[in-house]
């Protein structure tokens, strides 16, 4: 099935929003077997709302709106609906009675604007909403389907899950979908697609590449009659890229990050670890900090102002450490720093582990001044841990 997105909001056009509800729903798409061709916003304007919900509907068979679904009179995602199929809507007694509960439960009386979410026209089903007031619609007519959703992702994406992924999965029956992603550090895009050429041109399984702050991303899409055979064709390209690019770039998987799989290693390991950051000012330590196992592999951290670096020297690995530091292995990401060094400046960035009487060195190049630079080089640091770790049994 080709699905289009329909975002609908004049604060999305006017820059005070961004959209990332049709990044998450494109996310989503290909584990049902749709494609998305166009995504699109629109202005809370009825006529410009109509002709987006026409022309979608010439191209493809769903088309999804997030936003409008208020009560207010510049929501009219519901009235563009109702205008395209030619029918009119009228307030569902059960709606209306679940909207005053609950506002009641909230120990306020209902607006009478509010009774406009109540209203359906005859080919909608009510898409239940536990998270705001705004219900959604799902309507199927003439082999189209139109799929109304609220604009705030926090009930956006509930509503998603529990009930429009599941009744489109059932449009979908007969044909499995294996999605597999795969992670890695080390060489550019331009490089990778230039190794992987002649898999970058097969349909199935379909393969594209990503650059993201951990690297890049090949993310491979198989269909078939069953999800095992869907599987197999994931594990062949996957055994593919893996003898073409060398396993040592490919850090993880799916949903790996760099800071859950080195805390998973280091937990298996029964290893503690001691951080020490100049150039990444606790960026480090605050991505380990999101993992489950955090507290079971963290020792100790320590962020050292880069001011009182010596120049042209890199900071000592385990200069934040006495002699009774009882970590295991030590990571240390640190700027080489000269005289004449300015925050716009690119710089060499050092990352420095040591573990097992070993000490281990790897040097990039990042911009001094730059969260994104700190955020990416706080992933090399992880992903170097990680290669370590693995390569020690």
């Amino acid at each position: 099935m080709n699905a289009e997105i329909i975002a609908v909001g004049t604060e999305l056009l006017m820059g005070e929003l961004i959209d990332s509800n049709s990044a998450f729903l494109a996310s989503e798409f290909p584990s049902l077997g749709i494609s998305l061709k166009i995504a699109v916003k629109i202005g809370d304007d009825l006529g410009d709302l109509c002709k987006g919900l026409e022309s979608a509907l010439l191209r493809s068979d769903v088309v999804i709106t997030t936003g409008g679904l208020g009560p207010t009179s510049d929501d009219l995602t519901r009235e563009a609906i109702s205008r395209y199929f030619g029918e009119e809507m009228k307030v569902d007694s059960k709606l209306l009675k679940d909207l005053k509960e609950g506002f009641a439960k909230r120990g306020i009386s209902m607006p009478k604007t509010n009774i406009k979410q109540a209203k359906l026209i005859p080919s909608a089903i009510p898409l239940p909403n536990p998270n705001g007031t705004a219900p959604g619609w799902f309507v199927q007519k003439q082999s189209k389907i139109v799929i109304a959703m609220p604009g705030p992702p926090l009930e956006l994406i509930p509503m998603w899950k529990n009930y429009v992924a599941p009744r489109l999965s059932s449009h979908s029956e007969g044909v499995s979908i294996a999605i597999k992603n795969i992670k890695t550090f080390g060489r550019s895009e331009g490089e990778l697609d230039d190794l992987l050429t002649h898999l970058f041109r097969q349909s199935n399984p379909y393969l594209g590449i990503y650059s993201k702050q951990d690297g890049i991303h090949l993310r491979a899409i198989a269909e078939a009659a069953t999800f095992s055979e869907a599987t197999s064709l994931i594990d062949k390209i996957q055994n593919q890229i893996t003898e073409i690019v060398g396993n040592n770039i490919i850090w993880g998987e799916d949903d790996d990050t760099p800071s859950k799989v080195a805390i998973n290693l280091l937990h298996s390991k029964n290893l503690r670890l001691c951080v020490s950051e100049s150039y990444t000012g606790g960026v480090i330590c605050g991505l380990l900090s999101e993992c489950e196992l955090y507290e079971k592999v963290f020792y100790k951290g320590t962020i050292i102002n880069v001011i009182t670096l010596p120049k042209t020297k890199y900071s000592d690995s385990s200069g934040c450490c006495d002699k009774s530091c009882k970590a295991d292995v030590h990571l240390n990401v640190s700027p080489l720093l000269t005289e004449t060094d300015e925050p716009n400046d690119f710089g060499d960035v050092q990352i420095t582990i040591n573990y097992q009487n070993y000490t281990y060195n790897v040097s990039g190049r990042y911009r001094l001044k730059n969260i994104r630079m700190r955020q990416r080089a706080s992933n090399h640091a992880l992903i170097e841990l990680i290669k370590i770790l693995n390569s020690h049994s």
